[in-house]
């Protein structure tokens, strides 16, 4: 299933949340355990509500990190000395976060280039209709979506710009069409 540009930049904004706790790691935070948990959870929902399959995965790390909590330790994981709750708790979240990473970047690594294109493809698009004479800029006043969507009939048919539209639809879809145009027009104000 591809993703739309809503669930990609869902997907986006809880990978942005890893440095944060990487550098609570860093600083042996006591709050590390319980936020890469509460972390966790947030990503296994948003994968769930997105129905991607990849939640189960992630419901798997949060399992083994609730598991680190009660003193389990993984096969995998490596301790310096003896191995303590808070050594094995500190240790599983580091290599927990770096899974988990790896499994949220693996949902969106086949969108990213695509919707770079469709952002470029949108500015294109604008530039050349404004050379045209198209009315770009929408009014103040009214709402914007049906500004869009008769700026998006008329890239469509008109005979230099149609194939151009024709193509960012084919690689992104209509409603995400929508979005880059309006994200490119907000770009060119």
């Amino acid at each position: 299933m591809a993703l739309t540009v809503i669930q990609y930049e869902e997907i986006l904004a809880v990978l942005q949340e890893v440095p944060l706790l990487v550098d609570k790691l860093e600083a042996r935070h006591p709050s590390l355990f319980d936020d890469v948990l509460v972390w966790l959870k947030r990503a296994e929902q948003t994968l769930t509500s997105n129905r991607l399959p990849a939640a189960s995965q992630i419901a798997v790390y949060r399992a083994q990190l609730i598991g680190a909590g009660r003193g389990v330790h993984q096969a995998d994981l490596a301790i310096v000395g003896r191995p303590s709750v808070s050594k094995i708790k500190e240790a599983t979240v580091g290599l927990l976060l770096g899974h988990s990473n790896g499994v949220l970047h693996a949902q969106i690594a086949e969108r990213q280039p695509v919707f770079q294109d469709a952002e470029r493809i949108a500015r294109q698009l604008l530039a050349l209709a404004r050379a045209k004479g198209f009315a770009i800029a929408p009014s103040d006043s009214g709402p914007r979506q049906p500004f869009l969507h008769e700026l998006q009939d008329q890239l469509a048919t008109d005979p230099e710009l149609g194939a151009v539209h024709a193509h960012m639809v084919g690689l992104v879809g209509s409603t995400d069409a929508v979005i880059f145009l309006d994200r490119a027009l907000a770009s060119l104000a």
